[in-house]
């Protein structure tokens, strides 16, 4: 087993290295890599004004503040209190794995729980050892904030021997929301039935709103360059979203395809746009699937002398790009996920788990997407982000809804 670690980023970047992470999985095996070829996007249902207008209308939902929604049942958390949940990061460097854990861990000791943490140091096989560790002082249950469960499976089978649930954070899709995409979710199966819980990103919702947005804003002319990172799950499922999405919404639209692995991102990204710009002139947006390789995208971008002509639209929500999104940066659209909110789904199947509650087996954040018409309505600073103010509008919206959800 290949032990190098592959990473979703989170927020932090840093331009000559490569850039903080947040979903990991294995080099090897997670996802197919992304077609290079350009190919249209065919026709589909959704075809010329009509399409556009769906488009639209698909859209709209996502461009509000929402107010917070737990999933399942209310119960009382009251015995929790004393109880020792582990939280294991895959990296507490990571800005989006630590965003996910604080608000975890935030939750847990609002309600008494004791909170032991172990740090996994970038490589998503120390995770065993981690719940190995927890095991080890008999801890309730285990939240495991990025990494693939595949690579951990050893310590999943040790903590199942001991009845100790273990929750995946930020790995991997829920099979819901990649079925409701129009997408295969079988490949999520394994993964699936190895954790007794998934807060999940929503990668598949991601992918399709980029579409729409792209669909509706070219007014059904886009030339798309998509650049996917192999390797990464998340990525993968924004890639097929997108092209069911577009095909569906957009048939006169067209896709140019490539895949950067995230160990070439700053050395390579760069490159492969501007190839990519020279051979076909036409492209009048770029999707870097996630938003920290807008740092050598957009540079390459601008080089090309195709500011004016180019939009991007990207996913995350992270703090450079939604700042780069407010100043009219090249970033057109951001199709932002609320992490804050991952950290307390993490926290609220745990403590199901740990009093007895009906158990909630799957649950994703809220999307919001932030264009120029909307991103005045935000404060983009670090702190409001942390809180999920982006997408709710109060400062402590989420913790006042989720704490009331258990009886705190």
């Amino acid at each position: 087993m290949v032990d190098t670690v592959v990473t979703r980023l989170g927020s932090t970047i840093a331009t000559s290295a490569i850039v903080s992470v947040f979903i990991v999985g294995v080099l090897a095996g997670c996802s197919s890599p992304a077609p290079t070829s350009s190919s249209g996007s065919g026709s589909g249902s959704g075809s010329g004004s009509a399409g556009v207008a769906a488009a639209a209308a698909a859209l709209k939902p996502y461009l509000t503040t929402k107010v917070p929604k737990p999933v399942g049942q209310p119960f009382n958390a009251t015995a929790a209190s004393g109880k020792v949940v582990e939280v294991i990061d895959l990296s507490g460097a990571n800005p989006a794995v630590a965003a996910v854990s604080q608000s975890a861990r935030t939750a847990l000791t609002h309600v008494g729980a004791v909170v032991q943490r172990c740090d996994a140091s970038g490589v998503a096989v120390n995770v065993a050892g981690c719940i190995n560790q927890g095991i080890s002082q008999s801890v309730k249950a285990i939240i495991v904030i990025g990494g693939d469960p595949k690579v951990y499976s050893q310590g999943i089978d040790a903590a199942k021997a001991k009845n100790i649930p273990v929750i995946s954070a930020l790995d991997f899709p829920t099979q819901t929301e990649v079925k409701a995409s129009g997408v295969d979710a079988s490949p999520l199966d394994a993964d699936t039935a190895l954790v007794s819980g998934n807060a999940a990103p929503p990668d598949a919702l991601s992918g399709t709103l980029a579409a729409d947005f792209i669909a509706s804003d070219s007014k059904g002319k886009a030339k798309v360059l998509f650049i996917s990172s192999p390797g990464i799950v998340g990525s993968d499922y924004v890639d097929k979203a997108f092209r069911v999405e577009l095909k569906k919404r957009c048939p006169d639209c067209s896709i140019v395809s490539a895949g950067v692995a995230i160990t070439s991102w700053a050395s390579d990204l760069g490159a492969v746009v501007s190839s990519k710009l020279a051979q076909n002139p036409d492209i009048n947006y770029v999707v870097p699937v996630f938003d920290p390789m807008a740092a050598y995208t957009n540079p390459a971008i601008s080089q090309a002398g195709k500011s004016s002509s180019v939009k991007v639209v990207t996913v995350n929500g992270s703090l450079q790009q939604m700042q780069a999104l407010s100043r009219g940066e090249l970033i057109a659209a951001e199709i932002g996920q609320n992490l804050p909110e991952m950290g307390l789904n993490a926290a609220d199947q745990a403590l199901r788990y740990v009093v007895g509650a009906p158990v909630v087996k799957e649950a994703t954040p809220a999307i919001r997407v932030f264009t120029s018409k909307n991103i005045g309505s935000i404060t983009v600073a670090a702190e409001n982000y942390a809180t999920g103010e982006w997408y709710t509008g109060s400062p402590d919206a989420l913790t006042k809804t989720y704490y009331a959800h258990w009886g705190k």
